[in-house]
């Protein structure tokens, strides 16, 4: 799992930390990850996650995004 934001690294470091996140993120500041998978924003990338296997085959996008729910909706539809 890889976050991506227009952040940049020290800031996202403060955040990993902040939250104790298990994850990396990737500082995008020139916005070409966001802009390729078609998640670019005006001030901020677009909430969006990409399920991707280990080929690197894109096998599901959610691009609504609930922040309050979204763990667990991946996680039901991961193991089902």
């Amino acid at each position: 799992m890889i976050g991506i934001s227009y952040n940049n690294s020290s800031a996202l470091k403060k955040f990993k930390e902040k939250y104790s996140l298990p994850f990396s993120f990737l500082s995008d500041r020139d916005k070409e990850v966001a802009k390729s998978f078609g998640a670019d924003g005006l001030f901020t990338p677009k909430r969006m996650t990409f399920v991707i296997d280990k080929t690197g085959q894109i096998e599901k996008i959610y691009k609504k995004v609930n922040i309050n729910t979204h763990a667990e909706t991946i996680l039901k539809d991961l193991t089902s």
